[in-house]
C-alpha cells in the first residue's frame, strides 16, 4: 500500500480502507441507506424496488445539490447530478404507470413535485405530435361534415420547367 502520510498532512484526509476524499462532499453511507431502504422497502428483503430506487436517488440529488451551491463550477458532478434526475424520473413515470396510488405517495413523502405533460420543456417547445394530429384530424372530419360534401384532398399544382436561355457563342474573325 502506497505511503500517504505527507500527502494527508498537506491536502486532505485519509480513509482507514486507504481512499482519499474530500471532506466537504458528504458521501452516503451505509447506514443512512439502509435506513433509506427500510422505510420505503415493501418486503424484508427489498433493495431494487421502483420506491426504494427513488429514495436513495432523491437523497443523492439532495446531496448533491447541496455539494454545488458550496463548488458552482463543478460540472462534473452538475453532470452526474442531472443523470441522477433523469434515472429517478424513470422510475417516477414506471411508478406513475404501473400504480398510481404508490406514486403519490412517493411524491408526498419525498416532497417532490408532480410533473405534468404540460410543464415539460420539450412539450412546451414542440407539443406532443399525436395529439396534435389527432386535433388536426378531428377538425377536418367536423369541416368535412358540416359543409356534408367529402373532404377533398390537397393536390399540388404541377408548374412547367424553365427554359434555360440560348447562350451566344461569338465568332472569331
Amino acid at each position: 500500500m502506497p505511503n500517504f502520510a505527507k500527502f494527508d498532512k498537506l491536502f486532505a484526509a485519509r480513509i482507514p480502507q486507504g481512499r482519499i476524499f474530500l471532506p466537504n462532499l458528504q458521501i452516503m453511507d451505509r447506514s443512512s441507506k439502509k435506513k433509506i431502504i427500510t422505510k420505503y422497502a415493501i418486503h424484508a428483503k427489498d433493495t431494487g424496488s421502483a420506491q426504494v430506487q427513488v429514495a436513495v436517488l432523491t437523497e443523492r440529488i439532495n446531496q448533491l445539490q447541496a455539494h454545488l451551491l458550496d463548488h458552482p463550477k463543478d460540472n462534473h458532478s452538475r453532470r452526474g447530478l442531472l443523470e441522477l434526475v433523469g434515472k429517478r424520473r424513470s422510475h417516477l413515470n414506471y411508478l406513475k404507470l404501473h400504480s398510481k396510488d404508490e406514486y403519490e405517495a412517493m411524491l408526498t413523502n419525498l416532497k417532490l413535485k408532480k410533473i405534468t405533460a404540460k410543464t415539460t420543456r420539450k412539450s412546451v417547445k414542440k407539443g406532443p405530435k399525436k395529439a396534435v394530429k389527432a386535433a388536426k384530424v378531428e377538425k377536418a372530419v367536423k369541416k368535412a361534415s358540416a359543409k356534408k360534401t367529402p373532404a377533398k384532398k390537397a393536390t399540388a399544382k404541377k408548374t412547367p420547367a424553365k427554359k434555360a436561355p440560348a447562350k451566344k457563342t461569338a465568332k472569331k474573325a
